[in-house]
C-alpha cells in the first residue's frame, strides 16, 4: 500500500504543483507524466501519414515536442538534469517542474524508456494557442533506486495533453495546461 501511495503521489505532484499557471481564470494545470521522445529535431524522426516528420515546420508544435523531450531527459536523469527545461517553458512552469525534479531526486526515482508522442496539433482558443497531443507511456516506467516500478500496473498508458504555448523572448514555450488519461 505504501508503494501505491508513493506512486499516486509521484503521479499527482506535478498536477498539484502547477495549479494556476498561466493567466487563464479556469485554473488549468500543467501536469507532466513521463516525458516524450522528441519526434522532430532532437531524436529519431517519426513519420506521419504522408511521410512527413511529425511537427516539422511548425514552431508552435515543435515547442511542445521540445517540452516533452526536456521532461523526458529530466525524468530519466532522476531529476538531476534540469537545464534543458528552462528554454522550453515559462518561468512559472519551470519553477513547478523543478520542484518535481527535486521530488525525483529526494525519492531516488527515475524513468526508464521513453514516452512516445502519437500526435500533436495546435488550435486557437480564447486563452491562447493550445497544443493538443496524445502520448503513450507504455515503454516508460518510473522506478525507484532498486529498479522497482512505483506506478501501479492499472495506471493508464495513454494521455491527452492540452498545453498552452506562448511566445517568450522570441520563442514559443509551454505555459501550462492539463493532462488527462485518454484512449486517444
Amino acid at each position: 500500500m505504501r508503494i501505491r501511495n508513493l506512486a499516486v503521489t509521484a503521479t499527482l505532484i506535478p498536477v498539484l504543483l502547477l495549479a494556476g499557471c498561466g493567466t487563464d481564470s479556469n485554473a488549468d494545470v500543467a501536469a507532466s507524466s513521463p516525458g516524450a521522445k522528441k519526434a522532430s529535431k532532437h531524436g529519431p524522426a517519426e513519420e506521419g501519414l504522408a511521410g512527413q516528420v511529425v511537427g516539422a515546420g511548425d514552431p508552435v508544435v515543435n515547442a511542445y515536442y521540445d517540452y516533452r523531450s526536456a521532461l523526458d531527459q529530466m525524468m530519466r536523469s532522476g531529476g538531476r538534469t534540469i537545464t534543458q527545461l528552462q528554454p522550453v517553458m515559462t518561468p512559472k512552469v519551470f519553477q513547478a517542474i523543478s520542484a518535481q525534479a527535486r521530488y525525483f531526486r529526494t525519492k531516488k526515482l527515475h524513468n526508464t524508456g521513453t514516452t512516445k508522442v502519437l500526435w500533436a496539433k495546435r488550435t486557437l482558443a480564447a486563452n491562447g494557442v493550445i497544443i493538443s497531443a496524445c502520448y503513450d507511456t507504455t515503454a516508460a516506467r518510473t522506478v525507484d533506486a532498486k529498479g522497482r516500478s512505483v506506478i501501479p500496473a492499472t495506471t493508464p498508458t495513454r494521455w491527452l495533453d492540452q498545453m498552452r504555448v506562448q511566445q517568450l523572448e522570441g520563442r514559443w514555450v509551454v505555459d501550462g495546461g492539463t493532462t488527462t488519461p485518454n484512449a486517444c
